[in-house]
């Protein structure tokens, strides 16, 4: 159950009303109806209902929804959508209808193959009233289709948006609240598990560097969930320390987080000897910032958690190297370190044989050994 705001009409106006809201998308089909004596409230998505150009009465209030059960089928459905454009000599389209796709608040991400070959262009005349149809059966009011990720160095997303002015949403994962641009940010579902384990770390009373902050996907739950004192954001995406700051203050912990803007080679060395644990969660690769992620670790050492994506059969070597490789960069330094601790987290298939890892890594200087 959840409190929304309603529309309350008499309930011979319902379905009048019910129509009128779903064509402005005011409508917030993610919730059922709910009949109150004689009358039918309607969930909406604003404070203000759109105009309403007849005489039915209606009032505002707030009350409680239950969320509407989700649909038995909701590809079935697409394809009903879909045959309202094509005659029966085209069954060969529905085989194109995509099959998956992602959620973020009310705006459906599709893969970015969907709808693209060429024989959608010749059904869909009307693309509004398409993909208003196809955002009705699957509850939401905006629709996107994902394109690859930019080759740039702020990885920005491509995300094409199909229906709706904006792509700003907001996410609520695990109790913290995420809010972005998916038109400029990439956000990775997938990452799911990785965001829920780095929230179950006890680091209480720690200073916690991330080198790679983004939207805050690791260090917002290391600093709510694992109590940690103070987190160091290093971003670079203009974007992504605009959606940080907006999460910060969502999740009432700005006084907690310091955002360092700009090239993290820059922004690091600032930060040396400052950190118990440094995050350095970028894909495909993290080894530019290693040196300065060790050097940003306190004199007697602490944790890192190395992103990287590796081919299956070379973790192991992989795992040996980077360890091997982060003490050297202590020792150049004048740090007598050895590792105390390690810990290998396969997140995902980021590519066939290509795994998403993280290598968790605590160094202790050989001087505090007992």
């Amino acid at each position: 159950m959840e409190e929304l705001v309603a529309v309350i009409v008499p309930i011979q106006f319902g379905e009048q009303m019910y129509e009128h809201l779903r064509r402005k998308k005011a409508l917030n089909k993610q919730y059922t109806p709910v009949r109150v004596n004689e009358e039918l409230a309607l969930p909406i998505y604003s404070t203000t209902p759109p105009e309403f150009s007849t005489d039915i009465p209606y009032r505002i209030e707030k009350i409680m929804f239950e969320h509407s059960p989700p649909s038995l089928n909701p590809h079935q459905q697409i394809e009903a959508v879909v045959r309202r454009y094509i005659s029966t000599d085209m069954e060969h389209i529905i085989e194109l209808i995509p099959t998956k796709w992602e959620r973020l608040d009310d705006l459906i991400l599709f893969p970015k193959e969907a709808f693209t070959q060429p024989i959608w262009d010749d059904i869909i005349e009307d693309t509004f009233d398409f993909f208003t149809q196809i955002a009705d059966v699957l509850q939401a009011r905006r629709i996107g289709r994902q394109h690859p990720i930019a080759n740039d160095t702020i990885r920005s997303s491509q995300m094409e948006l199909l229906l709706g002015d904006s792509g700003w949403v907001e996410v609520k994962d695990n109790g913290l609240y995420y809010g972005f641009d998916a038109c400029k940010v990439m956000y990775s579902s997938g990452n799911v598990t990785e965001r829920h384990r780095m929230g179950a770390l006890d680091v209480k009373e720690e200073i916690i560097v991330d080198a790679f902050a983004g939207i805050g996907y690791y260090s917002l739950p290391l600093l709510i969930h694992g109590k940690a004192a103070h987190v160091h954001a290093c971003e670079l995406n203009p974007e992504s320390i605009k959606a940080l700051q907006w999460a910060a203050q969502k999740n009432e912990v700005s006084q907690s987080i310091t955002i360092h803007k700009g090239d993290n080679q820059t922004t690091l060395p600032a930060l040396n000897r400052v950190a118990d644990r440094v995050l350095l969660g970028l894909l495909p690769s993290s080894e530019a910032a290693w040196n300065l992620a060790v050097l940003a670790l306190k004199e007697q050492g602490g944790s890192m958690h190395i992103h990287m994506n590796v081919e299956e059969e070379h973790i192991e070597e992989w795992t040996r190297d980077t360890i091997q490789t982060c003490l050297n960069y202590a020792r150049e330094d004048g740090r007598d370190w050895y590792c105390s601790h390690q810990h290998l987290e396969k997140v995902k298939w980021y590519a066939p044989r290509v795994r998403h890892v993280v290598l968790d890594v605590s160094f202790s200087s050989s001087n505090s050994a007992s």
